[in-house]
């Protein structure tokens, strides 16, 4: 007698929802993806979307993002049709980095960075406005259009069986005992073995039912979107008070940091500050028309690193809700995948989990 597949419900359609929703019916789970918008999510399509594993000062956190970098070639391969790129980065003088520590660090953890002279800077990167004597460049950093990753990891989980409901925003938990048997919507209750909150900022409320507190940081992202112009920048650029990536339509995507700054408070003024920097840093004749402006909440947990894992004193309810979503999304969907169906949960998932 073959065992009947678990049914699970993923609540959330943004990166983190979608990669674990495609990984289990990879591996024949029954799922059904709740999400209360659309697929892609509400911090999805506002992220800058760079996957690395940079600035990961704890080597347990470096290694999950290390990782999962692979596992984002490795997707690439599994769906070609996904938007991603691995053209790297180059990192530019910048107060408070030790370019020479950063590459140094990073490298006796098994990073591909090194450090470059400014000929060979121009040679990646040849429309920068100004020369610089040594930066560092990561060979195997990349990007992706993730709201469009999302959608298409949505859609070939629906195409693989799983079940899409959209507008479906989660009201609380169903419980049978102390077991969580399903959620409540407007619409009415949906039950299932298991249930994974991936819902990003709006995890905490989801939660409230339970014993469980989380905290979490929602630290604003500000980005400004140009209209698309002809290719001048090759990978992504970190440059003092600047990141710049340039999409696959054109457009150039720019941000101030990754924490949150005070140009979020007025993004108007902001996104007219990011514009200026952008000339300063990119040498053309062509001119930068701001198309729009975005700003997305960061879910953070208190502490910086990812929760992922079963609920303390919740049985059937996995969480799993990180600021570098982008970057880990196939990891965590492959591990997530891995520890539901067979209960084995991988050492790089062990610092992370809600207990700790």
């Amino acid at each position: 007698m073959h065992k009947k597949s678990p049914h699970i419900l993923v609540v959330g359609a943004g990166i983190i929802g979608a990669s674990i929703a495609w990984y289990l019916t990879q591996r024949g789970a029954a799922v059904t993806i709740v999400e209360a918008a659309e697929p892609g999510g509400v911090a999805t399509p506002n992220s800058f979307s760079w996957i690395n594993s940079n600035y990961s000062f704890q080597q347990s956190y470096f290694d999950l993002r290390h990782r999962s970098m692979a596992e984002w070639k490795q997707l690439s391969h599994d769906l070609p049709q996904l938007p991603v790129s691995f053209s790297g980065s180059i990192y530019l003088p910048q107060h408070g980095l030790d370019i020479e520590d950063f590459v140094d660090n990073h490298s006796a953890w098994g990073y591909r960075i090194s450090l470059i002279d400014g000929a060979k800077v121009r040679e990646l990167e040849p429309n920068l406005a100004d020369d610089v004597e040594l930066a560092a460049h990561a060979r195997d950093e990349g990007a992706a259009e993730t709201q469009d990753v999302a959608r298409l990891l949505v859609a070939a989980a629906v195409e693989d069986g799983a079940q899409l409901l959209t507008g479906a925003a989660v009201e609380g938990l169903d419980y049978l005992g102390e077991h969580v048997s399903g959620v409540r919507t407007k619409d009415g209750s949906l039950q299932a073995d298991e249930v994974i909150i991936a819902a990003g900022a709006a995890t905490p409320q989801l939660l409230a039912e339970t014993s469980y507190d989380l905290s979490l940081n929602t630290p604003p992202g500000l980005l400004a979107h140009t209209k698309p112009v002809p290719q001048l920048v090759n990978g992504v650029i970190l440059a003092e008070g600047l990141h710049i990536r340039q999409k696959r339509d054109g457009a150039l995507l720019i941000g101030a940091d990754f924490e949150g700054s005070i140009l979020e408070d007025d993004p108007a003024s902001g996104a007219r500050e990011l514009m200026r920097r952008l000339g300063a840093l990119i040498s053309t004749n062509q001119a930068f028309i701001l198309d729009r402006v975005t700003t997305g909440l960061r879910p953070t947990p208190q502490d910086g690193l990812p929760v992922v894992g079963r609920v303390p004193g919740t049985e059937g309810l996995y969480i799993s809700v990180m600021h570098s979503g982008v970057t880990l999304a196939p990891a965590i969907g492959l591990l997530a995948a891995q520890e539901i169906l067979d209960g084995k949960r991988d050492p790089l998932l062990a610092p992370f989990g809600p207990e700790q």
